[in-house]
């Protein structure tokens, strides 16, 4: 009977401590279109709204979607694309100021200033014109090239033909509105749904549970923490009243052409961020965007290929708390990898695979891949034989730039390339390097996640100078 009562008394904590308020704010009438989503709000810590709260958030949702609604000719974006210069509302001059920090970081593969490019996608799908691959590059093109001023007082000044577009990010943006709003009242634990998007924020440092992503992304210290996710295989590139395209993909912002590399979960400080990281990658090849992404710590970035291999970047597990990240946070291990130093007048950057396998040599996780050249990734003769014919989807997915001599240090989490947790007790890490004009150098290294409490080092041969490996517990 004690237990029973017991037992009782732990479920209806629990319950009390889960108990949320859920309020649903329809897509705003008239602005129906594909990026257009209902937005769902849940508070925590018995919070509530106000019906005065409610309606603001109501107008902030509809300022924000007829804001930047290019199809009316009265919108501010229209306004000032038609102008090509105008004064904008804060949070508008502030979002483009930030996509615009992100078109440069990605040397104009994230943009919002597509619009052309967007217009002629979109009367191709109404059957106006036929599809010219040449067209759409040079769109992306001139766009990319012009001028754009950020001027005092929140103006802008920019020259033709850029036309601003944040169709795709509006969602992301009304999310970020409410956040600032909510905090005017002093709300500081909630959560935020739009569709592919999600977002939460705390001062309190709670987790949270992805819907869509199936991530639980963690934060604390008063940092908001937002998740994007985007399946670009199941998502066609323009959705226009009279239909879609047939074309599948994100829209590569430098080309003008539909990619879809990578099915991509971000996470990021905030809902715009991690939307425009998470179409960023969804397009590009994986170490490209996890360099990026390695770089800045308030990033953090999953990609998952058509096959189910798993990629993340090195602040993943530290922004995520999924169960398996916690199951194998003690077997994270770090990779070094050191090229040596060559003095000669033509040195080109050497090709290098970095791979782990079982003591049957049996694929378990590909760490790196250096190299985009068929011609000379077949140099790199072990990893070809054993890895890349059978898996050759990683060559265009996987692989990235060459890059002289400058050393490769990796994380691994203790997963596999299907992001489960690796159960061998005997692993071998494999590193194979190969130069034009110079030799190829390949490197086995046993190991155990359990014999790292002290670094191991190998001394290479020819074109590898050291490998170390050591337990991140």
């Amino acid at each position: 009977m004690a237990a029973r009562f017991f037992l009782w008394l732990a479920v209806f904590t629990a319950s009390f401590v889960v108990k949320a308020e859920s309020y649903v704010f329809p897509a705003p009438s008239g602005e129906a279109t594909p990026y257009v989503h209902d937005t769902e709000l849940t508070l925590y810590a018995n919070q509530t709204l106000s019906a005065i709260a409610q309606q603001n958030i109501e107008l902030l949702i509809k300022d924000t979607y007829q804001t930047l609604n290019r199809s009316n000719a009265k919108s501010a974006l229209s306004e000032i694309n038609r102008r090509n210069e105008g004064k904008l509302p804060p949070w508008l001059f502030s979002a483009l100021k930030r996509c615009e920090a992100w078109f440069n970081k990605t040397e104009g593969n994230i943009s919002c200033r597509n619009g052309a490019l967007y217009d002629y996608w979109a009367t191709y799908v109404q059957s106006q014109h036929g599809l010219s691959r040449r067209e759409v590059r040079r769109l992306a093109r001139v766009a990319r090239i012009a001028e754009v001023s950020f001027k005092s007082e929140n103006r802008l000044e920019f020259s033709p033909p850029i036309q601003w577009d944040l169709s795709e990010f509006a969602a992301s943006l009304a999310a970020e509105r409410i956040v600032e709003y909510l905090a005017s009242l002093d709300i500081n634990s909630y959560h935020i749904s739009a569709l592919g998007l999600e977002v939460h924020a705390s001062s309190e440092g709670i987790s949270w549970q992805g819907e869509i992503a199936k991530e639980r992304v963690t934060q604390g210290g008063g940092i908001a923490s937002a998740i994007a996710h985007v399946r670009p295989w199941q998502r066609p590139v323009m959705f226009t009243g009279n239909g879609v395209s047939s074309e599948k993909g994100v829209l590569s912002q430098s080309d003008g052409w539909p990619s879809a590399k990578f099915q991509a979960v971000a996470v990021a400080d905030s809902a715009f961020d991690a939307v425009l990281l998470a179409h960023f990658a969804a397009s590009q090849a994986a170490q490209q965007s996890m360099e990026m992404v390695n770089g800045e710590p308030s990033l953090a970035l999953k990609l998952i290929d058509e096959n189910g291999r798993v990629f993340t970047s090195d602040t993943y597990t530290s922004r995520t708390s999924g169960k398996r990240v916690k199951d194998n946070k003690h077997n994270a291990v770090a990779i070094d990898i050191t090229l040596p130093m060559f003095d000669i007048a033509d040195y080109r950057g050497p090709y290098v695979s970095v791979w782990i396998s079982d003591e049957k040599n049996r694929l378990i996780k590909s760490l790196a891949l250096r190299g985009t050249s068929e011609r000379w990734l077949g140099e790199l003769r072990t990893w070809w034989r054993r890895v890349g014919r059978k898996n050759e989807g990683l060559v265009d997915g996987f692989s990235g730039a060459t890059k002289k001599n400058v050393p490769l240090n990796i994380k691994w989490d203790g997963l596999d390339d299907y992001g489960e947790s690796v159960d061998a007790s005997s692993l071998i890490l494999h590193v194979e390097v190969a130069r034009e004009h110079g030799s190829r150098s390949y490197e086995k290294v046993p190991f155990t996640l359990t014999d790292l409490a002290s670094p191991k080092t190998v001394s290479g041969m020819d074109e590898i100078a050291s490998i170390t490996l050591s337990s991140l517990e």
